[in-house]
């Protein structure tokens, strides 16, 4: 077996002899991505395998661009990495260069499936031997000279691939996931373009949205999209978020019912748009064509958000309408908080259910009902009034584990005011510089915990 050292530079000569003639590039056919030993040569060969797709020419400039588009240049040790690839390379020589590289990934491939064999031999399991056969074909197989063809093995993700994965990785850390698509759900009226503004500004600002959830890394570029909503009255929702300047700087895009083309999300220049880019869809349905409720339509409207993350958007968003009847329950569920059909909810990686829960202060209860591979906070309220025409931003009123239930906030949102409110108050902050707990001083004063902390909250204590 060759040293790594060697491989590495076979593996250099390949691709920079491709680099170097376009037309070599035919002979890699029976080559793929993970016969590569390197990371940085996987990417570098996915990414030229889709450019001589879209049937661009390959070349220094050209290839590093399209992997800086990707959020990968860097990855592969930049701009410097790629033109170095050709230097001393003999594209005469790219045949053996390709033999080369098979040769070593059959091996490697060979030795794992070995290591694998000795581990399950040391097992003790009831299946021991029924696994002992079934990894002894898979050698066999790799051992058998016809493998190293077209095997139907590199339609699969591999085991360095499933070793070096990155875990669930956050544009904002706990609230909107990179790789995935989010959704915003709530009635009309209850607050989802407001919070997805909020999002917005996050976004391209940094910092914490709403004051709670760390921004993990800036945005390059924003795209939002309200085809429901008309120039003036959407302009002045930005101007309130403080999102016009970056508007002027080329980093957030935004089209409304008053632009000339209505954009599609197949449309190939919104394709181009969104790399690297986080997409906002306000409302999501109107992106739909057909019948909500059909699994059909859900099926085509997945395959649409699929394909803007294919395309290279880091993150999708989108504010959709709950049914009527949400308003009368008292819970969130993700079957509640979505309307249409149960399919919609499947695609997602998070789901937010937002309840207005007071309308003269905007006060909204928000709670997650779906957040795949990370574990979601507690029920939170934000606040919007007077704060987001002052400064822009939300207030966190309740914080996370201090909401308590939606039912709960719903009575409370009817409730007269708590008699001997003003003393209650004045005891309560006495006894919270004495050290005690939230919960004792509660059950003193004969208050439920949620409504001790909005106290202390609102005498900024």
């Amino acid at each position: 077996m060759e040293s790594g050292e060697a491989v590495t530079q076979t593996e250099r000569a390949l691709l920079g002899s491709v680099l170097l003639d376009n037309s070599l590039w035919p002979q890699t056919d029976g080559v793929s991505a993970e016969d590569f030993a390197r990371d940085s040569h996987r990417r570098i060969y996915r990414c030229m395998a889709a450019m001589f797709e879209d049937q661009q020419p390959v070349d220094e400039i050209t290839l590093s661009q399209e992997l800086e588009d990707r959020n990968e240049l860097a990855a592969i040790g930049g701009r410097e990495y790629i033109s170095d690839l050709d230097y001393g390379v003999v594209p005469e020589n790219i045949t053996e260069h390709i033999k080369s590289v098979r040769q070593a990934s059959l091996e490697r491939r060979i030795s794992r499936q070995v290591e694998l064999l000795a581990k399950t031999c040391e097992m003790r399991s009831p299946d021991k031997l029924s696994d002992l056969r079934e990894q002894a074909q898979r050698l066999l197989d790799s051992l058998d000279p016809s493998s190293t063809g077209n095997d139907w093995r590199a339609l699969f993700h591999s085991y360095d691939e499933t070793l070096n994965a990155p875990s669930a990785q956050f544009a904002i850390d706990g609230f909107l996931q990179e790789e995935g698509i989010t959704l915003i759900g709530g009635l009309a009226g209850h607050g989802k373009t407001l919070c997805m503004l909020a999002m917005v500004r996050a976004l391209l600002e940094g910092g914490k949205l709403f004051h709670h959830f760390e921004v993990a890394k800036r945005a390059d570029r924003v795209v939002y999209l309200i085809p429901e909503a008309g120039l003036g009255p959407f302009s002045a929702r930005l101007k309130t978020f403080h999102l016009v300047d970056h508007i002027r700087d080329g980093r957030l895009f935004y089209q409304t019912l008053s632009s000339p083309k209505q954009l599609s999300l197949t449309d190939p220049q919104l394709l181009e748009a969104v790399k690297g880019a986080d997409v906002f869809l306000d409302t999501a349905i109107r992106f739909m064509v057909g019948d909500e409720n059909s699994a059909a339509e859900q099926k085509l409207f997945a395959d649409n958000l699929f394909a803007l993350q294919r395309a290279g958007a880091r993150t999708i968003t989108g504010a959709h309408h709950s049914p009527k009847n949400f308003s009368t329950q008292n819970s969130m569920t993700l079957e509640n908080v979505l309307r249409g059909s149960g399919d919609i909810g499947a695609m997602l990686t998070t789901c937010w259910g937002l309840s207005q829960i007071d309308a003269a202060k905007n006060r909204i209860y928000i709670q997650n009902v779906k957040a795949r591979d990370f574990q979601a906070c507690e029920p939170f309220i934000i606040q919007g009034r007077p704060s987001i025409n002052e400064t822009g931003y939300f207030e966190l009123t309740e914080s996370p584990g201090f909401a308590g239930s939606l039912g709960d906030n719903k009575a409370q949102a009817g409730r007269p005011e708590t008699p001997g409110k003003e003393k209650k108050q004045a005891h309560a902050r006495q006894l919270k510089e004495q050290g005690m707990s939230y919960r004792d001083i509660a059950e003193a004063l004969d208050v439920k915990t949620t409504t001790l902390h909005r106290w202390l909250k609102e005498a900024n204590f």
